[in-house]
C-alpha cells in the first residue's frame, strides 16, 4: 500500500534561497551561530541514525 498524500498547499519557490514563503519577522533578524555549551562526540548508535544524511551548505551545486 502506497501511503501518498497532496499536499494542501504547494509553496512556489523561485530560487535555492528564496525565502519569500517566510514572515518578514523572521527573515529580517540576522543570523546568530548558537553552538552547544559544550563540545561532545556523538555515539556509535547516535551515529548510525544519521548514515544516509549528507550535509552541504547553501554554496554547494
Amino acid at each position: 500500500m502506497t501511503k501518498k498524500v497532496t499536499p494542501p498547499f504547494l509553496p512556489s519557490i523561485k530560487e535555492s534561497v528564496d525565502v519569500s514563503n517566510f514572515d518578514s519577522e523572521f527573515t529580517r533578524l540576522q543570523p546568530v551561530l548558537s553552538p552547544p555549551p559544550k563540545s561532545f562526540s556523538l555515539s556509535p548508535e547516535q551515529q548510525e541514525a544519521f548514515a544516509d544524511f549528507d550535509f552541504c551548505t547553501l554554496w554547494c551545486s
